[in-house]
């Protein structure tokens, strides 16, 4: 049985490294402000599957490097972290929620109500587009 539990940033490095950035320096996994971050795992059965951090502006809550272990994925566990995120902002007194999310990830996220805006950026050789939704 999965469990979302809050876990330190380390935790989340070396699958944000793995899944996001395998061709790239492992500092691409580490964000400066990390520190200032509420970091998420899912796990089961001991084992972390799945990672998210959070990070709040007022009433607003950004989402970055959302990974899941790609031999996990499609099994539903980026939905399950994915709808406890929005919950967890919601309870915590934020009515919007965004992300950068790769162009290639976009339907996923559409699929849970966010809606691409037109702010599209490159980096790292990924194609992103800032994706938004009202709590």
């Amino acid at each position: 049985m999965s469990h979302i539990e809050q876990i330190p940033a380390y935790l989340t490095w070396k699958i944000r490294h793995k899944v996001m950035y395998p061709d790239l320096d492992f500092d691409k996994a580490i964000l400066p402000n990390d520190d200032d971050g509420l970091h998420l795992g899912l796990f089961d059965e001991n084992v972390l599957i799945s990672v998210v951090s959070l990070f709040r502006n007022g009433d607003s809550m950004q989402f970055r490097k959302f990974a899941t272990r790609s031999e996990y994925q499609h099994k539903g566990y980026g939905s399950e972290i994915l709808r406890y995120l929005m919950e967890y902002s919601k309870n915590e007194g934020c009515n919007h929620i965004w992300c950068n999310a790769r162009k290639s990830a976009s339907g996923f996220y559409s699929s849970f109500g966010f809606i691409e805006t037109e702010k599209i950026s490159h980096a790292n050789g990924y194609d992103y587009v800032i994706m938004e939704r009202t709590l």
